[in-house]
């Protein structure tokens, strides 16, 4: 199979999936817009990856997803990863979804009550995916000085944050002289 067909049949399997979210769990729910439905909107490869919209009752997001014969997205679902795209650098949060596996999205809208009918809705996730992939800026874009899952900076890792928060709580504060703190217009000044 193709990457364009690899990105369709993406699309296709991406809209089965959250029909069926909505069929079991989104109908009702007071957040979802009547008027719209599912749909993936304009999923086409680009640089190894299927990027495309989907545009559901609730939420509208960019979906950046591995094409088969890619690497698959290193970093672990919750975290947040920087693409740069052709409209330039995109924050997305790394995802798991059963069936599709890991996959990049990017919120574009949440609710969806401001869109009146779907075809308002397809429009617009239209426009967007055009601004992504604008082919005259998708031409001159630079190639990735990494590969585009990576980090663009080194991240500290939880351990990391948590010692550097363990260290901070524990740091001694300077205490606050009252006396000071009114004769001196509110300027700190440590206790003797």
């Amino acid at each position: 199979m193709g990457p364009e067909a690899e990105a369709a049949d993406f699309s296709a399997r991406l809209e089965a999936y959250f029909d069926e979210v909505h069929r079991r769990a989104m109908a009702d729910a007071p957040i979802c817009n009547k008027a719209l439905a599912v749909a993936g909107v304009g999923f086409r490869p680009w640089r190894g990856q299927a990027l495309g919209i989907v545009v559901t009752p609730w939420f509208m997001n960019i979906v950046l997803v591995p094409l088969q014969d890619s690497p698959p997205i290193p970093a672990a679902a919750g975290e947040k990863q920087s693409v740069s795209l052709p409209c330039g650098k995109v924050d997305f949060l790394v995802a798991d979804l059963e069936g599709l596996g890991r996959l990049l999205v990017c919120s574009l809208f949440s609710p969806m009550q401001d869109f009146v009918d779907q075809e308002a809705a397809l429009a617009t996730a239209r426009a967007a995916v055009a601004a992504l992939m604008d082919e005259g800026a998708l031409a001159q874009a630079p190639e990735p000085e990494i590969y585009p899952f990576a980090p663009d900076a080194p991240r500290e890792t939880p351990a990391e944050r948590a010692e550097e928060y363990r260290r901070r709580e524990s740091a001694e504060v300077p205490r606050m002289d009252r006396r000071a703190f009114f004769l001196r217009g509110g300027e700190k000044a440590r206790a003797p």
